[in-house]
């Protein structure tokens, strides 16, 4: 989770951060979801009761034992924390996974994993920067996916339940945020009296104790007492209230892949994602996503390959140019530190003079305390300042040993701080090594190190959130939620899962690969930040590398998004033009005839255009579900008894059997 930040200077010289972002909207933002899942509750109660007819519940109802719901609430803390290897963000955070833990303590992991699977295609592409979330897809999956089992609901009661609890939960987000911000300043006075063991209370200990309360008490008694109400105010919503839900079903994931455009659909790359959409709309929406990606790699690589020019290599004959090309600058967050020597230990290092050195064991250390609790206390004020001074507590403890040098390597490392964890390994890297020469004699003061962890954490940052939330995580998901069964839109008919068995491998699948690609990435950046000390991302800035991976990464990704947005995002034009014995409907009779998958694609362009304006997604998920809703409303004909019932009785309702016109009807136009 990362962001862009303005960086201003206190009267102490000491670097604070002002986040993007109001703390008002945010506030906002947390009020919006209390009074949208207040009234999405409340209000369907009002509501007056209509049969459901073929949504009818898939499942029968179970009782809730209090160990069950202890279980739960304990899972929706673990998908806060950082206990799973500092991955729980990306995998029980997600409603796929959170589906299938959910099954297996309710007894049926196939309903639970298929249940979470759906769920997560609201959350598709959902991506967290900076401090804020549009909604909070980890309430929406453990809790909805446990009334869902428990009060034996059907899916689209169950979609029911997953914006509501997701918006809910962004009050969750926001009051950890702000409460661990108080855990920055109790850090600050560990500092001050050169305690080393104090970043691991205030960095872990008390943040974990007050997200335990935080998170599992509320969820416990829901699950355990609130069940029946819930499900019992569900019941009473009309079929066309359903209807809606089943048109935001395909909606609302266009809002996550949108937010994943903004960091990647740029023009050199923008043609793939057209590409990748109009692949999988002239396949019927039929090609696996394993086979988008595998085409995505190569043609990625292929884009590199010819649109990249390889650095010549020394001395070669024509490759080399005629007037060497002046040195690439250094970074200006560089200014001050000393150059790097050419002496033996990598390349971009710099000599380290002698005195105390730290151990392989030392380094290790300080990449699993990264690993694991680089956002143990994430908060609104210095976000990753406690984990990156905790992560360094092993090597401070290394190389000093007078007091005022313990003192003063706690107080510039708990500074403000925000990167990608598993690619910023690369700057804690480079950070310990130049603790390293610093203790030995080198000439490299505070302000030194911070400018390095200043000037190199937003650039790190963008790569992170293009290649890990842009690009791997929504294809892993969308391969997790094929695996586990969910279908996908076909010739406009909205998905019908009562006669589909959920496969627990797909949310398998996606913990295994997700895990291992952020811990793989992350220990190889790590060890190599350290290795090859602060010229390890200069030199590959310099010499292409990193920006080919990037560019090839790009590629991919707008390949994915464009694939997946034809996969999973749907909106139909339900009105039909009936003149005497024949009806023409406008989606599939007119506007399909032109483009086919034109609406979902002017929806997610439309999304992608809006969220660049500055709307704000939590504004735009309100206005897309409320519309939804709405739009199904049978504004053109009778009640529907059933969710497809009626040809075009509501401006989104999917299309259904129509019925035939009588022969004395005369031309009309609903």
């Amino acid at each position: 989770m990362t962001t862009l930040t303005r960086i201003r200077r206190s009267r102490s010289g000491r670097p604070v951060a002002r986040a993007a972002g109001d703390r008002r909207l945010r506030a906002a933002a947390s009020l919006i979801g209390l009074a949208a899942a207040a009234i999405a509750v409340v209000t369907v109660g009002l509501l007056p009761g209509t049969a459901i007819g073929a949504d009818a519940s898939t499942s029968t109802a179970v009782t809730v034992t209090p160990l069950q719901a202890a279980l739960i609430g304990l899972g929706y803390y673990f998908s806060f924390s950082p206990w799973w290897f500092g991955a729980n963000f990306f995998t029980f955070y997600r409603p796929l996974v959170a589906g299938l833990c959910v099954g297996i303590i309710l007894g049926d992991p196939a309903e639970g994993a298929l249940i979470g699977a759906t769920i997560n295609l609201f959350y598709l592409g959902f991506i967290a920067a900076g401090g804020s979330i549009p909604s909070d897809p980890s309430l929406a999956g453990w809790l909805g996916t446990t009334i869902a089992i428990a009060g034996g609901l059907s899916y689209g009661e169950a979609l029911a339940l997953a914006v509501p609890l997701g918006l809910l939960g962004t009050v969750t987000f926001y009051t950890r945020m702000t409460v661990d911000s108080a855990f920055v300043h109790l850090a600050d006075r560990y500092a001050e009296r050169g305690w080393l063991p104090g970043l691991t209370l205030a960095n872990v200990i008390y943040p974990q104790i007050f997200l335990l309360v935080l998170t599992f008490v509320p969820v416990f008694l829901a699950t355990l007492n609130g069940v029946p109400f819930i499900v019992d105010l569900l019941h009473e919503l009309p079929v066309w209230v359903i209807s809606g839900l089943a048109v935001a079903g395909g909606v609302l994931p266009a809002i996550g892949i949108a937010m994943n455009m903004r960091f990647i659909f740029r023009w050199p790359f923008s043609p793939y994602f057209f590409i990748g959409y109009f692949m999988v709309i002239a396949s019927g929406r039929t090609l696996p996503i394993v086979v988008i990606g595998a085409l995505g790699l190569a043609i990625a690589a292929l884009h590199v390959v010819f649109t990249t020019t390889p650095a010549p290599l020394p001395g070669t004959g024509r490759d080399a140019p005629a007037t060497p090309p002046p040195p690439a600058p250094e970074p200006a967050a560089m200014e001050g530190t000393p150059a790097a020597s050419s002496e033996p230990g990598g390349p971009g290092t710099s000599a380290v003079p002698a005195g105390p050195r730290v151990s392989r064991v030392d380094v290790h250390r300080s990449w699993l305390l990264w690993t694991f609790f680089a956002h143990a206390n994430y908060n609104y004020e210095r976000l990753q300042a406690t984990g990156f001074a905790h992560a360094m507590a092993p090597i401070i403890r290394r190389l000093y040993t007078a007091p005022e040098e313990i003192k003063g390597a706690m107080r510039r490392h708990l500074v403000f701080y925000n990167t990608s964890p598993e690619f910023g390994g690369a700057i804690n890297g480079a950070v310990i090594a130049m603790e390293e020469q610093r203790a030995g004699g080198a000439d490299i003061d505070d302000d030194a190190i911070n400018s390095v962890k200043t000037g190199l954490m937003g650039p790190v940052a963008g790569i992170g959130d293009t290649i890990t939330q842009g690009t791997v995580t929504p294809l892993l998901l969308a391969l997790g939620i094929s695996i586990t069964g969910v279908p996908t839109v076909i010739n406009g008919q909205p998905p019908d899962l009562t006669a589909v068995t959920g496969n627990p491998l797909g949310p398998i699948v996606y913990l295994v690969l997700e895990t291992a690609f952020l811990l793989v990435v992350g220990y190889v950046f790590f060890m190599q930040g350290y290795a090859r000390g602060r010229g390890l991302i200069v030199d590959v800035l310099r010499d292409g590398r990193l920006g080919q991976l990037v560019t090839g990464a790009s590629v991919l990704g707008n390949l994915v998004l464009g694939a997946l947005g034809a996969t999973f995002v749907s909106l139909w034009l339900a009105p039909t033009v009936t003149i005497g014995s024949a009806y023409l409907e406008l989606q599939r009779g007119l506007l399909d005839k032109v483009l086919p998958g034109l609406l979902p694609l002017a929806l997610i362009l439309g999304t992608w255009w809006l969220l660049r304006r500055r709307v704000s997604p939590l504004l735009l998920l309100v206005v897309y579900l409320a519309a939804s809703i709405v739009g199904s409303y049978p504004f053109f004909g009778d009640a529907p008894q059933y969710v497809t019932d009626q040809c075009g009785s509501a401006l989104f309702q999917p299309y259904g059997p129509c019925p035939e016109p009588s022969p004395s009807a005369s031309p009309a136009t609903e």
